[in-house]
């Protein structure tokens, strides 16, 4: 009678595994190493101690598990699923990145434009008196860009710039009118309403302020096309201007927003001035730094309104 075969893999000494161990958190180490001492190098302390901090939040510890598991994998010759960490390693890193991310908003922000000048509280000297060489009717200033905190209690969101550049205007003399617009699904914190009170905090007068309601960009446009259609009479008595000349009216509204914006009040005959703001993606000449490869939350969260306005455009809203 034959003995019996043992045919199970020769387990792997300890010390041959702990060895395996320790290489591979040295390689996957020196990620994190090189990146911080890179800023470091570049612009000093506090470049890598920021570039620090970005390493140990949770979009980047999931960054570098995806390359430990790739490391581990191709040490052990699992070669398929090594590829697999690899794969997602290389996606993490290009979809959280800096770069990608303005390469991204390229395809749906709305650029700065010459004339009119895009700083509205910007003013001309002519014979002693300041004013703009492009007043308007009214502004627009798109919901959305302020939330309640508190009952009563109101602050503007990363889209706050839409409010502000609205009190410049009407401060630099740049409109007669200003016109906020939303309305909230429940009921609870209205952004016309909102935007109306942080504009009155602003120093703008009550009675030159303007509300509309609407759920999404669409209702809104079709609220301002109503509003035109039938004014009331005092904002006609604020334009002071004759029966016969047109109504020009700018629309503020954050610069990814600002095409689908432009694109729905066409849809209602609107002939509107884009004047965007609250830009995501910066065009100045900065030197590029080590940290901007790590990916970070923002630059996903960024990514999403990317995604989401080319998805807008592909149903045609």
């Amino acid at each position: 009678m034959r003995p019996k075969t043992n045919l199970a893999a020769p387990s792997e000494p300890s010390t041959s595994r702990g060895r395996r161990t320790v290489w591979v958190a040295i390689i996957v180490g020196c990620l994190p190493t090189s990146l911080v001492v890179a800023c470091y190098w570049q612009q000093g302390f506090v470049a890598a101690g920021r570039c620090a901090t970005e390493l140990v939040m949770p979009v980047s510890v999931i960054w570098m598990l995806l390359f430990a598991a790739a490391i581990w994998f191709a040490s052990i010759r699992e070669r398929g699923k090594a590829w697999i960490f690899a794969a997602a390693f290389l996606a993490w890193t290009v979809l959280g990145n800096e770069h990608f991310k303005t390469a991204m908003f390229a395809l749906v922000e709305s650029p700065l434009t010459d004339q009119p000048h895009p700083a509205l509280e910007k003013r001309t000297e002519n014979n002693g008196l300041r004013q703009t060489p492009w007043p308007l009717d009214a502004l627009v200033s798109l919901g959305g860009s302020a939330q309640i905190v508190l009952d009563d209690f109101a602050e503007v969101t990363s889209d706050g710039e839409r409010i502000v550049s609205a009190a410049q205007a009407y401060h630099a003399g740049a409109t007669r009118t200003i016109i906020t617009t939303g309305t909230s699904s429940d009921g609870i914190g209205n952004p016309s309403e909102i935007g109306k009170d942080l504009l009155i905090s602003l120093g703008v007068p009550e009675d030159r302020i303007y509300e509309i309601a609407g759920q999404n960009t669409q209702q809104e446009m079709q609220s301002l096309a109503e509003f035109l259609t039938n004014p009331p009479r005092r904002w006609l008595t604020q334009l002071d201007e004759s029966s016969n000349q047109q109504i020009v009216i700018g629309l503020i509204t954050s610069a990814f927003h600002m095409p689908r914006a432009m694109r729905l009040a066409e849809v209602e005959k609107l002939k509107l001035i884009p004047l965007p703001c609250a830009f995501r993606v910066t065009r100045t000449n900065r030197p590029f730094l080590a940290s901007q490869l790590v990916p970070t939350a923002g630059n996903l969260d960024s990514l999403s309104l990317v995604i989401k306005e080319l998805m807008a455009k592909v149903l045609g809203r």
